[in-house]
């Protein structure tokens, strides 16, 4: 009798794990249709100050959302090398402004192209920068600038350059010369960094140098300069949406893509992208 009743606890106590496990299963095969993973890296991301929110992929989730409301969407705030560190494994996310197809995420599932940036090009304090175009040209050999040991290079852990990277791995990472800024709106510090010539340059989009002197209380004398790369010229980098690569990253992907032409068409997006990356910027 009494391994009878055991027998019974057993099965019911099983039935309920099962029933739990699979509770479990489908609450992770029937996830939101868009999760959104989003950082704090202006003017990308903007999450305090006067212009809070209006950040160019602030604006552009809000869009995607209201577009795709029949659709169940979430936010999740992450450091940005963790959301793409997350998406490489396959964890259900999307990056709203990515660069299409680039080499190091050419993996994920990617929109079409969304809107269009101006190149990178070399942000330095005044000093630097009149020293490096009088040996280095302007537009700027990015190529005989980064084996110069003489300036000083500071790259933001998160940042990658795109076709430009090679030459920072061949040439900078792992030389006294080189640094990374860790933290929080580190492409940002970054600049305050230049201003106190604690470092020389960094490549960034002019955009993070508009965002800094809209944003910040300049203390010193110093100017930003940004040059152009002689790498560079004549290109468009094109930003995206990417999602992970497996097939919820698949379906989001096709959602959100069918929502792109009237994201481009938003008065509001347009708006956020003016203020950014200037009138004058290229468009898709």
């Amino acid at each position: 009798m009494k391994s009878c009743k055991m027998l019974m606890l057993i099965a019911f106590w099983s039935a309920i794990a099962i029933g739990q496990a699979m509770q479990q299963v489908q609450a992770e095969d029937d996830p939101a249709d868009i999760i959104w993973g989003v950082n704090t890296s202006p003017p990308f991301h903007i999450s305090q100050g006067d212009y809070q929110g209006e950040g160019i992929c602030d604006v552009l989730v809000d869009v995607m959302k209201q577009e795709l409301s029949e659709l169940q969407q979430q936010i999740r705030q992450l450091p940005a090398r963790r959301i793409t560190l997350l998406m490489k494994r396959e964890r259900n996310l999307c990056f709203p402004c990515l660069i299409k197809r680039s080499s190091y995420n050419a993996e994920f599932n990617y929109t079409d192209t969304t809107h269009s940036y101006p190149p990178h090009g070399i942000v330095a304090h005044a000093n630097a920068a009149k020293k490096i175009t009088d040996r280095y040209g302007n537009p700027v050999s990015f190529e005989a600038l980064v084996q110069d040991s003489r300036f000083r290079f500071a790259q933001p852990i998160e940042r990658r350059y795109g076709e430009l990277q090679p030459l920072v791995e061949k040439h900078l990472i792992g030389k006294s010369h080189y640094r990374i800024v860790t933290g929080d709106n580190a492409h940002v510090n970054l600049m305050t960094m230049m201003l106190n010539h604690r470092v020389d340059y960094t490549v960034d989009y002019e955009m993070i140098k508009r965002f800094y002197e809209a944003d910040q209380v300049n203390e010193t004398d110093e100017q930003l300069v940004f040059l152009p790369i002689a790498e560079y010229q004549g290109k468009v980098i094109e930003g995206a949406i990417g999602c992970s690569n497996n097939d919820w990253g698949k379906r989001a992907a096709e959602h959100l893509n069918s929502a792109v032409e009237r994201l481009q068409a938003n008065a509001r997006f347009q708006q956020a992208l003016d203020q950014w990356l200037g009138e004058q910027r290229p468009k898709p």
